[in-house]
Formats: structure tokens, sequence, C-alpha cells
């Protein structure tokens, strides 16, 4: 068993500083630059992703690399609309005029959106 002092997840963006303005600035999450040149974002019971700048080798990943959950997705919505980002809109899904796709049966998927951050990747909105 390999014994860890803490655990962590990262994800690649093309922009450190695009990055930094919309995990903080947007989405109104604790983040910022550190001694690596990349990113810190602070998420629930002491957890943190790492985000790396990759430049013009970055890919936005072909997943969901974050996931927040939200008491209320109507109105983390409405504060992504006025911070001018909207949600994405996939055909598999079935979306509201707003982007959400709203679940009346848990079992089936929650109620959910998505984003992407300036590099391309998906970030899910999940009401809790």
């Amino acid at each position: 068993m390999v014994t860890t002092l803490r655990s962590f997840s990262g994800f690649s963006v093309d922009d450190a500083d695009a990055a930094l303005r919309f995990y903080r600035d947007t989405l109104g999450l604790p983040a910022r630059e550190n001694a690596m040149g990349g990113l810190d974002i602070d998420l629930t019971d002491g957890s943190t992703v790492f985000v790396y700048p990759k430049g013009a080798a970055h890919t936005p990943a072909s997943y969901t690399v974050l996931n927040l959950v939200v008491p209320d997705i109507d109105e983390a919505v409405t504060e992504l609309e006025a911070a001018g980002a909207s949600l994405i809109r996939y055909a598999e899904f079935d979306q509201d005029e707003r982007g959400v796709s709203r679940s009346t049966d848990p079992s089936k998927g929650p109620t959910i959106g998505w984003i992407a951050d300036p590099a391309g990747n998906v970030v899910a909105l999940i009401q809790d």
C-alpha cells in the first residue's frame, strides 16, 4: 500500500491567466497562482485541483474535469449568464432553454448543466 500525505487531481489549460480569471472570477472558486506557474483551486474538505499550463500543446479534456455540486442550479446559471457565460448544449441530452438537463428520476441521473472553461475543458454544475 502506498502511504500518501494528501492527494489532488489536475488538468491542463492553454492559458493560465485566462483560467485563473474563469475559475476565480466567473465561478467564484478560491483559485490562485502557484510557484510552478500553474494554479491551485481550493475545493471542499481541503481538496485542491492543480491546473497546469501547456500552451499550444493543450488539448481540451474529453471528459468533465470538475463537478461542482450547487444548491440551486437556476441561481448558478443566472450568475454565470450575468458573467457572460452560457451552458453547453449536447444533442444527446434533453436540456431546457437555459441548457439545464432536469431529472425527475434520480436513478436516471442528476439535474445538471455544463460549461466550458476558456481552454475548452468541461465543468459540470450538479444540483444537490
